[in-house]
This record gives C-alpha cells, sequence and structure tokens, in this order.
C-alpha cells in the first residue's frame, strides 16, 4: 500500500461508545468485538439477571463476507499529503474506529439482543 501522510487541524468527537477505537496512526490490524443485551421496560423497575449465555446469538460463529479475487490496482497520488481542516463527528458507536492514518485489515463485530417489555 502507497501510504501517504494525514494532516488534520482540527479533530471534535462528542461521544465514543464501548468498544470505539480513536487512532492516529497508522495500523497493520484492527479487531474489535462487543456484545450486549438492552432491556426497555414499561412500568417499575425490576432486577433481571440476563446472561449472554442464555441466547444462541451469542454463541454463533461470525458470518464474515467470502475473501474476493485478488484484484491489481494501480493508484497515481497526487499530493504526498493528504490535507484536511475540521473533522467533526457526534458520535463513534460500538465496535467501530475513527482512524486518521493508513489501516490495513479491520474485521469488527457488535452483536445486541434488545428485549422490550409492554406492559398490557
Amino acid at each position: 500500500m502507497n501510504k501517504r501522510t494525514s494532516e488534520v487541524d482540527t479533530v471534535q468527537v462528542t461521544s465514543f461508545s464501548t468498544s470505539a477505537i480513536f487512532n492516529i496512526g497508522d495500523t497493520n490490524q484492527s479487531n474489535q468485538k462487543s456484545r450486549g443485551i438492552a432491556v426497555q421496560k414499561e412500568g417499575s423497575l425490576a432486577d433481571f439477571d440476563l446472561q449472554f449465555e442464555d441466547y444462541p446469538i451469542f454463541k454463533r460463529d461470525a458470518v464474515w463476507p467470502k475473501q474476493r479475487t485478488t484484484v491489481r490496482k494501480h493508484t497515481y497520488h497526487h499530493s504526498p499529503v493528504i490535507q484536511v481542516q475540521n473533522v467533526n463527528i457526534i458520535g463513534v458507536s460500538t465496535s467501530s474506529v475513527l482512524q486518521i492514518g493508513s489501516l490495513e485489515h479491520i474485521r469488527a463485530e457488535s452483536r445486541i439482543k434488545h428485549f422490550r417489555m409492554l406492559e398490557r
């Protein structure tokens, strides 16, 4: 990969959530994984003892896209520098990356089991 220098004057991020990454610089590999159980309940609050092991979604193997055939590509950069004035981001969410620089390989996975308990 032909690497270029990234110049960013200002980065403003309002929030990061679980397993989110903000990386400045070159990275060879990034792997992040997150899992969560979310409960929305009407009425009074109650204690719940919810375990990841109780739900098959957290036990299944991830289904990743198959590797495609290698493609030859020639890229000609008109400048050795990528220049950006301002980056404004509201949020970097679960298992995601805000990367300034090169990133060779990434694998990110997020699994959420969401319950809505409505009163009848």
